[in-house]
């Protein structure tokens, strides 16, 4: 086991680049388990999120209470998740990720039972709540693992197939949902109580399979291992001298991240971030309602299309695959050097294809049209999503490299709240006028951010160069 000689010879770093202790180092074959074990850990939560909306109808029968009401379910486990990254970010830094995303991934299983076996509604809020806080921490932190296992030049590669597991949760779910709505009056506790076997296999299979990414965790356990082997005590890491400190975790994860939506960048990118992912939220209400009120179709057939947004999101991956080749060309002309604009390729691409597919869907949906059209505005829209909403995340990453956590931090928050607001305003609005209207509503607000990559593009780096918030944090 190698240790690289630096002014404290006892420091224990990684040897070189090629250290095959570093994560970064590891077969192909490995990081790849690693990543897909983790996406289908982060995909449990996504699951969790949505299916009960299409459940709802069965548990406003059961409390006396109306189908809206019933919905603020989904609501409640997305603000559970737009606070977990707050409480889980700094319990991952300090022991590892496997603990700061496995170990609450576990404990929202627990809390998918209590939601099943609910004597009352308020039971089913509270217990939706912290089943999201908890479920939050694999949504959150799993792209820390991404950036662990993964070099700059494949990352976002790897961060695209990592998407295609994770982004078909929410229209997976929706006809899982409607699946379990067909079982009778129980139907819709044994879709908690799926949630939470599914997370207790997934973490009994995780947390023995793959193993600890985080650096200086790695480092810290090598620096404990030398010591035992060497008896020289003197060995050490530079975590272990880390004294973690309740000021800093309020500093660093619960005011740096609202003091950073205050700089353009950050603003800009978590609010069409936000807006993007509230849509795919939204998409649960539109869908039953266009095909199940307007064409009549069945409970669970009328969920099927939902499926066309996972062929979306593949699409979408591929033009993010374009333009990762595009970066990667980039980067190795710069000679290693990050440019952040240029993640912003495939997202112009995006912008567009938002709206496009929100007026398609929207003007195509009644019955007199094609059932091919809406799904084909459904797939458009979809593609539109994972661009916009990946170039988002990527640009904020290589912007803010030092404070990356933090950005996503603040994304996470803003887009947890904007898809826990979504679905209700969405029932009411496409229920009250209408399909058509109500996504092309959405549709003009899209085309309202449109410009945003494009100014970035073209004026980003001397906003970086201005940002307010790195003279503020040293």
């Amino acid at each position: 086991m190698g240790v690289a000689v630096s002014s404290d010879k006892f420091l224990v770093t990684f040897k070189g680049d090629d250290d095959p202790y570093c994560p970064l180092n590891w077969p192909f074959r490995k990081r790849a388990y690693t990543t897909f074990t983790y996406a289908l850990c982060t995909f449990g939560p996504q699951v969790a999120s949505s299916m009960y909306g299409q459940v709802s109808e069965d548990i406003a029968v059961e409390y006396g209470t109306s189908t809206m009401v019933a919905t603020l379910g989904v609501s409640m486990f997305l603000l559970g998740v737009g606070f977990g990254p707050m409480f889980f970010a700094p319990i991952s830094e300090v022991y590892g990720r496997k603990i700061g995303v496995l170990v609450p991934f576990f404990v929202s299983g627990i809390f998918a039972f209590g939601c099943g076996a609910a004597n009352n509604f308020q039971t089913v809020l509270l217990m939706r709540f912290f089943q999201g806080l908890f479920g939050g921490a694999p949504i959150a932190n799993t792209g820390g693992v991404l950036g662990d296992i993964w070099r700059p030049n494949t990352r976002a590669v790897a961060l695209v197939f990592y998407s295609f597991v994770v982004t078909g949760g929410p229209p997976l779910s929706s006809v899982m949902g409607a699946a379990f709505s067909t079982l009778g009056k129980y139907g819709w506790r044994w879709s908690q109580y799926y949630s939470g076997i599914y997370a207790l296999v997934m973490f009994a299979l995780a947390i023995t399979t793959i193993p600890e990414t985080y650096h200086p965790v790695l480092l810290a356990r090598k620096a404990k291992r030398l010591r035992i082997d060497t008896g020289n005590w003197l060995y050490h890491a530079e975590h272990e001298e880390w004294d973690f400190t309740l000021q800093e975790m309020i500093t660093k994860h619960f005011m740096r991240p609202f003091a950073m939506l205050l700089t353009p960048i950050v603003t800009s990118m978590s609010v069409y971030g936000s807006f993007v992912f509230g849509i795919l939220y939204l998409g649960v209400v539109a869908v039953p309602v266009t095909f199940t009120y307007l064409r009549g179709w069945s409970t669970v057939v009328a969920t099927l299309p939902s499926l066309a947004i996972f062929f979306g999101v593949i699409v979408g991956g591929c033009i993010n695959i374009l333009g990762s080749l595009h970066y990667a060309k980039v980067l190795a002309a710069k000679n290693g050097n990050p440019v952040p604009e240029e993640r912003l390729v495939a997202m112009k691409v995006g912008s567009f294809l938002m709206p496009i597919g929100l007026f398609i869907f929207g003007w195509t949906s009644p019955v007199q049209y094609p059932w091919i059209l809406p799904i084909s505005g459904l797939v458009l829209l979809a593609a539109g999503f994972l661009t916009v909403f990946q170039g988002c995340i990527n640009y904020l990453v290589d912007a803010f490299p030092r404070y990356a956590a933090s950005a996503i931090a603040a994304t996470t928050f803003l887009r947890s709240c904007s898809a826990a607001a979504f679905p209700i305003f969405g029932h009411i609005m496409f229920t009250t006028i209408g399909v058509s209207w109500g996504a092309s509503i959405i549709a003009f607000v899209a085309i309202a951010m449109i410009p945003i990559p494009f100014v970035f593009y073209a004026f980003g780096a001397y906003i970086r160069s201005k940002n307010p918030y790195s003279k503020q944090v040293n």
